[in-house]
């Protein structure tokens, strides 16, 4: 269902095939264990993928958006929940390649560090302090509070779905600070994850993308030196939300449909091939088991198509500046619900077997539902963006808070 990819797509797609070969023999036993695969994310380092979204001067792949998200929905389908661990690294890096583009200078060193040392950064802005529709899963606006010293600032609070905590070399977060000239401003960073007031906890035992190491991370009076401060203003559509919405709303939705790929194929292959009393023929034969696997094959292909196009539309970096934000919380949304629908036929198409968690089904069922709120722009709150835009309304007004 990936025909007509350039070469190098195409490498970035193989690359991502043969880790996902590899992982597919181990994620079981990581949900099963609620453990961290820290051999994946060694593996990734040694092949180059974890710098696939680093600039090529910089000693990267150079990937853009359509590229990333071709290969994340390959990996996927061998291991959806270290395609969303990395994931959390790999946009992260897009985001710093298009700002160091563009002259910021903070970001280089995050990015040298991927390739010099493999370093891999942590993400983690939530904050389920403050509403999604005001924080954009708290990139925006957060409880953590940063206080100004000299060289730099003191960070504390509480930051939460920290994606890749136990494995990473970097971690970054926001963090609210009150600038006394120009007024509340949005603190963004990336400092090492040995910094002093740094503390994981281990909390992260959830239904579904179990293995993501997902904690949450207790900030107390970490030092944030100026160097690596990037400051803007709160509650305020950005260059950094729309390289964010170009980099993450794109990518996010291609693990998730990855997922429901490999489900629909584990479920044809294990149902298709099998012959039931009184029948002679295989299942395969039936037209109900052709009636759903027809369902679920219109259902991939337009969620992919979808999925090509919008990231086919921030492919280039000066689109990403002021992206079509109507496509891209339409495909997130649209593509996530399709996948837990597609996970939802294969289920049905091979009936009570598929509940047993020795098959892979029951997993690929659990973490696919994952996307239905995968923040910012997700739920509720990505719809109502949506009506925004639709209506011809400002995409992010000012709460009103009866204030």
């Amino acid at each position: 269902m990936l025909e007509h990819l350039t070469e190098r797509q195409r490498g970035f797609v193989e690359m991502a095939a043969s880790h996902a070969h590899d992982f597919a023999q181990r994620v079981s036993q990581h949900d099963r264990e609620n453990s961290f695969p820290f051999e994946n994310l060694e593996a990734m380092k040694e092949s180059g993928y974890s710098t696939i979204t680093v600039p090529e001067e910089l000693g990267g792949g150079g990937a853009n958006p359509l590229e990333l998200c071709l290969a994340q929905h390959r990996l996927a389908q061998g291991d959806g929940p270290t395609a969303i661990s990395i994931n959390m690294h790999l946009f992260i890096m897009g985001i710093y390649s298009d700002l160091w583009r563009g002259g910021v200078q903070q970001v280089r060193p995050t990015l040298e560090a991927a390739v010099r040392d493999k370093a891999i950064r942590c993400a983690g802005s939530s904050d389920p302090m403050v509403a999604s529709a005001v924080s954009l899963g708290g990139l925006n606006e957060s409880t953590r509070k940063a206080v100004r010293v000299d060289g730099g600032y003191l960070v504390s609070g509480r930051s939460a779905f920290n994606t890749l905590s136990v494995g990473a070399d970097l971690i970054g977060t926001t963090a609210h600070y009150d600038d006394p000239e120009k007024g509340p401003m949005a603190l963004s960073f990336t400092v090492p994850m040995t910094s002093q007031g740094i503390q994981i906890r281990d909390n992260w035992d959830t239904m579904g993308i179990r293995a993501s190491a997902s904690n949450d991370v207790l900030w107390e009076d970490v030092f944030v030196p100026d160097g690596s401060a990037l400051l803007r203003p709160t509650r305020t559509w950005t260059l950094f939300n729309s390289l964010f919405s170009s980099w993450f709303n794109t990518s996010v939705p291609a693990v998730y449909l990855g997922i429901a790929q490999a489900a629909r194929d584990y479920a044809v292959a294990w149902s298709g091939d099998r012959t039931q009393y009184p029948y002679q023929q295989a299942n395969k034969h039936s037209l109900a088991y052709q009636l759903q696997a027809g369902e679920m094959e219109v259902r991939l292909r337009t969620a992919l198509g979808m999925m090509r196009h919008t990231a086919g539309l921030v492919e280039h970096t000066e689109a990403r500046t002021e992206p079509p934000l109507a496509d891209i919380v339409s495909c997130q949304r649209f593509v996530t619900e399709t996948a837990a629908e597609v996970v939802d036929r294969a289920m049905r198409l091979m009936g009570g077997a598929a509940m047993f968690r020795n098959r892979p089904l029951e997993q690929m069922y659990r973490d696919v539902r994952a996307g239905m709120f995968h923040q910012p722009l997700a739920g509720q709150e990505g719809m109502a963006f949506l009506g925004r835009l639709v209506f011809g309304l400002e995409a992010y007004p000012p709460p009103d808070t009866g204030e």
